[in-house]
């Protein structure tokens, strides 16, 4: 299987890129009147707030072999092996990763909007696969 990526909602995306347009502006107000150089970092908080619009962050990767939660804009990126997976579980808009040691990893929903559904399908699949289950198939 191919690795897949599931990018931040458009809506946590709009805040961070609110918060550089606005530095921008002061940067930008700054370079006219006190330092001229300041004006570069009004075009780097600019072009980084283009970028962010046009190509959110990766907040969850899932492989072959397992799953990363977490990036840039939500929290520290977590790395959960399908071997290590006892259960997965979906309970107030977050999947639960319950390991085989006790602990577990909650990775909120609602971080990947209208894709979270996708995300789950693509977790349990992937799930299945590594541990040998098989869909059924009526035509074979």
């Amino acid at each position: 299987m191919q690795t897949t990526g599931y990018r931040l909602d458009r809506r946590f995306v709009l805040t961070s890129v609110g918060v550089q347009m606005i530095g921008a502006g002061v940067a930008a107000m700054l370079a006219f009147f006190v330092w001229g150089w300041i004006g570069l970092i009004a075009a780097g908080l600019l072009l980084n707030a283009l970028r962010l619009i046009v190509l959110p962050p990766t907040v969850a990767r899932t492989e072959w072999d397992g799953v990363r939660l977490g990036g840039p804009l939500t929290a520290k990126p977590v790395r959960v092996l399908w071997s290590d997976v006892d259960d997965v579980s979906i309970g107030q808009g977050q999947l639960v990763f319950s390991r085989g040691d006790g602990s577990s990893v909650v990775f909120s929903l609602v971080h990947l909007g209208p894709k979270a559904n996708d995300f789950v399908r693509d977790v349990y699949d992937r799930l299945n696969t590594a541990n040998g289950y098989r869909k059924f198939d009526p035509t074979a």
